[in-house]
């Protein structure tokens, strides 16, 4: 059972998190880590990318993460750092749902917290849209609690907040959703690059290099039976990757492309919050063979 598998279930989450707020860091990584993976971390000497993310999660500390873990404050990072002409445009940033102003809003948007994974809600037509339900979803938020659970110290500081920006669609698709690359920053270079389609409808995934090398990699859900195109914007992609990455040990950093045009997607320091079974076992020790782990950092 995954970790999002685990928060998701009401019973077992209410249960863990009375349990974990007596329990240490490092208690609590070595729980999950076991439960997931059926195997216990090496802390002490991580040789595997999965043992590195729990390492990094208590060891690592840099403020910066803090901000480029916050989906509404990540844009500041980003326009200080020259992007600003690929951010997705925001319409509200609330402290709760009642405080969403309807009237002012497009027909189609996103409502998405801005400290959560997988905590997205996509209105087509907000004419149709019923704001009972919808409430009823975006409070559910507040329960999953990812550093209770999985210890993800950059989200610790994060002061939550609503954030509703404009929904991207990509009309040469089918579904209309996007595909999403993601772009594994080790020590300031883009090493491995994954590329999620129809996430929502027929989620499937294919890993490739930094040349956009296919990789014989499977992680938690299908590869894809056929080619995914290379982005036209690859090279900008994986430009923009390594500024960001320039200013930490391991980051990943997610783009989408529609017709051309290059849209930043998130930061992420915590992928599956360490916690994936690859196939082949091996390549979780080539991936932790990239990342050079820093001596602990406080600032």
């Amino acid at each position: 059972m995954t970790l999002k598998k685990i928060v998701n279930n009401s019973l077992i989450k209410g249960i863990m998190n009375f349990i974990f707020k007596f329990l240490s860091d490092k208690q609590i990584i070595k729980i999950q880590y076991i439960a997931t993976l059926k195997r216990k971390p090496n802390l002490k000497e991580p040789k595997r990318f999965t043992e590195k993310i729990q390492w990094y999660k208590l060891n690592y500390r840099n403020s910066l993460m803090t901000i480029c873990a916050d989906k509404h404050l990540v844009k500041d990072y980003m326009k200080r750092k020259g992007y600003e002409n690929i951010l997705v445009k925001s319409y509200q940033v609330c402290d709760s749902f009642n405080e969403i102003d309807f009237d002012k809003l497009p027909d189609s948007f996103v409502v998405k917290s801005n400290k959560g994974s997988g905590t997205n809600m996509f209105v087509k037509d907000k004419h149709k849209v019923n704001k009972q339900i919808l409430k009823k979803e975006v409070e559910k938020w507040n329960n999953v609690n990812t550093v209770l659970m999985g210890r993800e110290w950059a989200y610790k500081n994060i002061k939550p907040k609503i954030v509703v920006e404009e929904l991207l669609v990509d009309n040469t698709n089918k579904t209309g959703e996007l595909n999403d690359y993601k772009f594994m920053c080790f020590n300031g270079k883009v090493k491995v690059v994954w590329c999620d389609v129809d996430r929502y409808s027929g989620h499937r995934r294919n890993f490739y290099d930094s040349n956009w090398e296919l990789l014989e990699v499977r992680a938690d859900c299908p590869n894809m039976d056929m080619k995914i195109p290379k982005p036209k914007e690859f090279k900008y992609m994986k430009e923009v990757a390594e500024a960001i990455a320039a200013d930490f040990p391991f980051v990943r950093v997610d783009f989408y492309e529609i017709e051309g045009k290059v849209y930043f997607g998130e930061i992420t320091f915590y992928p599956w919050s360490g916690c994936m079974q690859f196939t082949p076992d091996g390549f979780d020790y080539d991936l932790g063979g990239m990342l050079i782990l820093p001596d602990t950092v406080n600032n």
